[in-house]
């Protein structure tokens, strides 16, 4: 399974790599979840998943199956 912090990761290198674009809340909002060891709230994880989704990263799990 992803760890979090892994997704915030993916996300963080996509917006540097040009592949997406994170705003200024969301790129405080991964670095956030790459150091808080606390679970998401709901409506944290519900943000994640359309970042994620946006990013087109919504294969990050399935790629790490394979």
């Amino acid at each position: 399974m992803t760890q979090v912090s892994d997704i915030a990761w993916a996300l963080l290198e996509a917006h540097r790599s040009g592949e997406t674009l994170l705003t200024r809340a969301a790129g405080s909002f991964c670095g956030e979840l790459l150091t808080d060891p606390r679970p998401l709230t709901e409506k944290q994880g519900a943000w994640l998943e359309k970042l994620v989704a946006k990013a087109g990263l919504s294969s990050l799990e399935q790629r790490e199956d394979a």
